[in-house]
């Protein structure tokens, strides 16, 4: 104890070293409070605001590291990083449970259980085997749009990201499956995340296209949305909190359905090095119906707990479809895992048609 009492003064000293320190230095939380916690998250969620009750009892925020999208998260996870939770989606759980990668949750240590809403608890692989596997913090839906000032349509369909019109016209996210999803809807495919052997045959031609048109692939939302506003582009997938947004920024979008909706939240990991005490206050913390309106006024998402709603004035709730999950999951497709054989083939198809464009 006494080398960690000084490893913790010197550690005021040495900010660049500060993640390192607390992680090879794990004191007795019971008798200090420090933070022993790490997580693996989604930049922009690592604000304090979206868990105060943690900081208020441990003095200060866990240990980020952060990923892009979840298929990095899982890579990192499976190279052997150790955190001790991970903000993970509804799409990652079966393979993340069948990689060993987290472990089931205890929903008796999470106070605020009771208040997550029904409908996010039935979403598929929340539950796997009679346990949970993930607990409900952010719900919402992404896009397909294009800017009217630019792209002159009538009755648009995903078929805009193929069209010879709009060549260099058209972006895609870095996002693979998303890519996939959009060509299942282009190809008429009945469940886009799941296609038959013979819809597959097709997705090379679409891939083709999709990626000839497009003037770049985006890791950024910053990215897509400076050249939405230079008139570089005006088709694209686009988060569902930018689509929201960018309208209030003169920045015109106009959706095209059906929408790609997902689910996410905290998953344990098993291999944290932390306190497994700490990981199920931060989810509690972060169920706090403060948190998730703060959730909303930043990125417009609906939040885990059922009571948030009620924080929100009523005006700036409709239209959002955040007070009824059901109805805002209906009016799309439902992210979730492709079959791993299915999987490791369309990444093939897609990393294929890519390296034909060179």
């Amino acid at each position: 104890m006494l080398t960690c009492r000084i490893v913790r003064v010197l550690v005021l000293g040495c900010v660049g070293v500060v993640a390192g320190l607390l992680m090879s230095c794990q004191p007795d939380t019971s008798e200090t409070g420090a933070v022993k916690l790490s997580l693996l998250e989604w930049n922009g969620f690592e604000k304090p605001k979206y868990y105060p009750e943690y900081t208020a009892r441990y003095g200060g925020p866990p240990v980020f590291t952060f990923f892009s999208n979840t298929n990095e998260a899982l890579q990192r996870m499976r190279n052997g990083l150790q955190v001790d939770l991970a903000h993970l989606c509804t799409g990652q759980m079966r393979e993340a449970r069948a990689a060993g990668l987290i472990a089931p949750i205890d929903i008796n240590r999470i106070p605020r259980w009771g208040e997550i809403t029904p409908e996010l608890l039935d979403l598929p692989d929340v539950r796997i085997d009679g346990k949970y596997w993930l607990v409900p913090w952010e719900w919402g839906y992404s896009t397909v749009g294009y800017n009217p000032e630019i792209i002159k349509l009538e009755n648009p369909t995903f078929e805009i990201f193929i069209d010879p019109r709009f060549k260099g016209k058209t972006a895609l996210p870095d996002d693979i499956e998303v890519n996939i999803w959009i060509a299942g809807i282009i190809g008429g495919w009945e469940d886009p995340l799941d296609p038959t052997d013979a819809e597959m045959q097709a997705a090379p031609v679409i891939f083709t296209k999709m990626l000839g048109n497009a003037r770049f692939i985006w890791s950024d939302s910053t990215q897509l949305e400076q050249a939405w506003a230079n008139g570089d582009v005006g088709i694209s997938y686009i988060y569902g909190s930018a689509s929201r947004r960018m309208p209030k920024e003169g920045l015109p979008i106009v959706v095209v359905e059906p929408l790609l909706t997902w689910m996410c939240g905290l998953s344990l990991s098993t291999n944290g090095m932390g306190s497994e005490e700490q990981a199920y206050d931060y989810i509690n913390a972060m169920l706090d119906p403060l948190s998730g309106s703060a959730l909303f006024d930043h990125y417009g998402y609906g939040h885990g707990n059922a009571n948030t709603v009620t924080l929100i004035e009523a005006d700036k709730v409709i239209g959002t479809g955040i007070d009824d999950p059901n109805g805002t999951f209906a009016r799309g497709v439902f992210s979730k895992a492709f079959p791993p054989a299915k999987k490791a083939r369309l990444y093939q198809l897609w990393f294929e048609a890519l390296a034909g464009l060179d």
